[in-house]
């Protein structure tokens, strides 16, 4: 609970900064990857938890799909009320990822984009909780940090050897950014605990893809050519041998018939 607070006064502080749907290079790639791992010709009920100002949940709307949008920040929510306004197929609650306020079985598809599964506070709990929420058949979708590349790309590059290693250990690294003087934590995985989790968790892997293996995915909008590179790196998230490069690990899962 303290956790999720810490997360919830962050977000709160920070939805100011997200009041468009500004074009990011990464966040085009995942919306790729997303669409594509769809049922296709099928009308869906989603629920995007965690979906902060509707990123995701606008191209799904677009599509004619039903949303649900979850977020623990109502200043996120109240950001993607507005931004979502002209679309009568979605609702929006206030709520927590670890505790779903949700039928059993109701929802054909659940997203967690943008490293939900990170700052949730309990990614056990949260895998279970989309567990129950699907229909069987159903496909849970987000994005998670590689732990590899995170601490490698903050401890050991700020020369905190210590750290590093206890961060690689655990997993749990404290995070601020946003020029807030509050952060929160942050699990970030390894590729083996993701799939060991979503195995825990009752689902079938059905992909896990490392979408941002050609550059930082920060370092990704400084790119000139943004069309050619999307189209690239749209290409090299397949190769498997390249997995570990990525900054995020991509996954679907589904909950067996």
């Amino acid at each position: 609970m303290k956790k999720e607070k810490k997360v919830e006064a962050f977000y709160d502080n920070v939805c100011n900064q997200y009041n468009s749907f500004e074009f990011r290079v990464c966040d085009a790639i995942l919306e790729h990857f997303l669409i594509e791992s769809l049922p296709q010709n099928k009308k869906l009920k989603i629920l995007d938890v965690g979906g902060g100002i509707g990123r995701f949940s606008k191209p799904l709307l677009e599509n004619g799909h039903s949303l649900v949008l979850t977020d623990i920040s109502q200043g996120m929510l109240d950001q993607a009320k507005n931004l979502l306004k002209h679309f009568s197929n979605i609702e929006f609650h206030k709520g927590s990822v670890i505790n779903l306020k949700h039928p059993h079985q109701e929802f054909d598809i659940v997203i967690m984009m943008n490293s939900i599964l990170d700052y949730c506070g309990d990614h056990v709990q949260a895998i279970k909780e989309a567990f129950r929420v699907l229909k069987k058949g159903g496909l849970l979708i987000g994005n998670v940090n590689n732990r590899l590349i995170y601490c490698k790309n903050h401890e050991l590059r700020d020369g905190d050897y210590d750290l590093f290693e206890q961060n690689m250990k655990t997993g749990d690294r404290y995070i601020t950014w946003g020029k807030q003087e509050e952060g929160h934590m942050s699990h970030e995985f390894t590729l083996n605990e993701l799939n060991e989790t979503l195995l825990a968790g009752g689902f079938t892997i059905k992909k896990i893809l490392g979408i941002f293996n050609l550059l930082d995915k920060y370092e990704m909008e400084k790119i000139k050519d943004k069309k050619a590179f999307i189209k690239l790196q749209t290409k090299y998230a397949g190769y498997e041998e390249y997995i570990n490069n990525s900054s995020d690990f991509f996954f679907v899962a589904e909950k067996p018939l």
